[in-house]
């Protein structure tokens, strides 16, 4: 494994969050061997003085370990805001090196993510129809993976930003302007079809283009389904994120979605032709499906996670029958 990607990690305004992730990603067993980017966001215009002081302990504990084998810290000096410092530094980086591993502020990565991701980047550079690689999967507990599925990974039609990574000539095909959205708008089935990652997705898509959201990750699925392509996702996850505590700007308080028991799995078997399994498929909808269930079923659920067994009561969607 000789051409290790650049990892490139997001901060801002959470030294707790901060200091944990480079501290996992401290540990990596390709680590010492890794370059890594750090790129800081800026003030605000209207920052208080609390806030500023947070910024700047973020940008200390970058600082303060050398994290990595070689760790090149960007510092802005205005406020990006999260979507544009990505799209920015990815690009700044990738064209650079020709792949990238993508990582915020908030990610606890296993000792082998860094194996994983690079073995994942090696296998399937040479195949188009792979958009991206994912680092995160939900818990085991949340999502069934079938006894005998002989791969640790399988094909996604929704991609994550959890830990993640890709190459140049995929990252060049990111339409950030989502022409196609002015078809998808108008035609029920595309939205259907573009729903199958999760019936959020259009949605999603809709509040980005109004302006209510400003991501970037939305428009990386929008490539990843103009062109057919998938994402590689593990059957268990290497990454737990501990930002699901309200601290973010995109992602509220979620503590169903927390990985305790992360994978250390570095002789992956990758799935060699690429195929949507429609278990895992119809498991990975279920979980990405917003229908309601009573409170009552929502508490024993939760009181089965914390005891470490199955949530009994889960909602039937299905995009295969």
């Amino acid at each position: 494994m000789n051409n290790l990607a650049p990892i490139v990690l997001f901060v801002y305004n959470r030294p707790w969050h901060t200091e944990q992730t480079l501290l996992a990603l401290k540990s990596n067993k390709l680590a010492e061997s890794s370059k890594l980017y750090i790129y800081c966001d800026g003030v605000k215009a209207d920052a208080t003085t609390d806030q500023k002081n947070t910024i700047n302990q973020v940008r200390n504990i970058v600082k303060s370990q050398q994290w990595c084998g070689e760790v090149q810290i960007i510092e802005s000096a205005e406020n990006r805001g999260l979507a544009n410092s990505i799209k920015n530094g990815v690009t700044e980086i990738i064209e650079k090196y020709g792949r990238v591993i993508v990582m915020e502020d908030d990610l606890l990565t296993s000792n082998s993510f860094l194996i994983y991701m690079n073995s994942a980047l090696d296998y399937y550079e040479k195949r188009n129809s792979v958009f991206s690689i994912t680092g995160y999967n939900v818990p085991e507990q949340k999502m069934d993976i079938p006894i005998d599925y002989p791969y640790d990974v399988y094909a996604s039609s929704r991609n994550g930003s959890w830990g993640w990574a890709t190459w140049l000539d995929r990252w060049h095909q990111v339409d950030w302007n989502v022409k196609s959205y002015a078809t998808m708008i108008n035609n029920p089935y595309m939205q259907k079809a573009f729903n199958r990652g999760g019936d959020d997705m259009f949605e999603m898509l809709t509040d980005q283009q109004s302006g209510k959201l400003n991501i970037w990750s939305i428009q990386f699925t929008v490539a990843h389904f103009v062109n057919h392509a998938v994402a590689i996702v593990p059957t268990k996850s290497y990454v737990d994120n501990i930002g699901l505590d309200g601290s973010g700007d995109n992602s509220g308080v979620n503590y169903g979605l927390r990985n305790s028991n992360l994978s250390t799995i570095e002789d992956i078997r990758f799935l060699d032709i690429l195929y949507e399994d429609e278990r895992l498929i119809n498991a990975f909808y279920n979980v990405n499906c917003r229908q309601k269930r009573p409170l009552w079923q929502k508490i024993i659920n939760r009181l089965f996670r914390i005891i470490g067994l199955k949530s009994p009561y889960v909602i039937k969607k299905k995009i295969y029958c």
